[in-house]
């Protein structure tokens, strides 16, 4: 396996999916909690093109300067993780992130139509989507910012489907600023536990 830094690894330039704040959070919420899932696949360049959102999160719980696993692959052979602290699928580690890898994916799909019809002129996308379906999503495109205000309105604490650590309210750009500033106010105020951290954070 070769060694490199995160830092040397891209979100995707020209994503189409916008992501959502509540998407991001529950994806925050689950890698602090029962760590990594999945992996990340970026071209040769080192760019992603699936996997912007783990990578953006990883930069702030990991921190840029981890060593990533870097399995280096053409694509003829799958490629398995292994999670060696999980014992069996049928533990309550397991059963949560086989649930949150399918409803972080469903809740934090927020297409950028915009950017979904520039790719659509440029690949065939028939194989994912039927015609009417793509039709009605590029219509979207005068639409879409409402569509996204809707995705990252205000959210009812007391109706997030997560284990209650991740206890606030946010927009997506003040989430963003939160999470930048995370480790940081960890460490000035001496605070181990993120919800407290977190508290703190939306008091200042």
């Amino acid at each position: 396996m070769k060694k490199d830094k995160l830092s040397n690894y891209t979100v995707q330039e020209r994503n189409a999916n916008k992501h959502t704040a509540r998407g991001l959070g529950m994806l925050d919420q689950s890698m602090s909690k029962d760590g990594w899932i999945g992996a990340i696949t970026t071209a040769n360049d080192g760019e992603t093109f699936d996997g912007s959102a783990r990578l953006e999160t990883a930069y702030e719980r990991f921190g840029e300067d981890v060593e990533p696993i870097i399995v280096e692959s053409d694509g003829t052979r799958p490629i398995i993780v292994k999670r060696t602290d999980i014992p069996n699928a049928q533990s309550e580690q397991a059963k949560r992130l086989s649930i949150a890898a399918n409803r972080i994916a469903a809740i934090d799909l927020s297409w950028d139509a915009e950017i979904l019809a520039e790719i659509a002129d440029e690949v065939d996308l028939s194989s994912m989507f039927f015609e009417d379906e793509l039709e009605a999503l590029l219509s979207q495109v005068e639409d879409d910012d409402l569509d996204y205000a809707y995705q990252n309105k205000e959210i009812d604490t007391d109706n997030l489907d997560s284990s209650g650590t991740f206890k606030f309210t946010f927009e997506y750009t003040e989430y963003l600023k939160l999470i930048a500033r995370f480790n940081e106010y960890k460490s000035e105020h001496g605070i181990t536990e993120d919800d407290q951290a977190f508290a703190k954070l939306l008091d200042a």
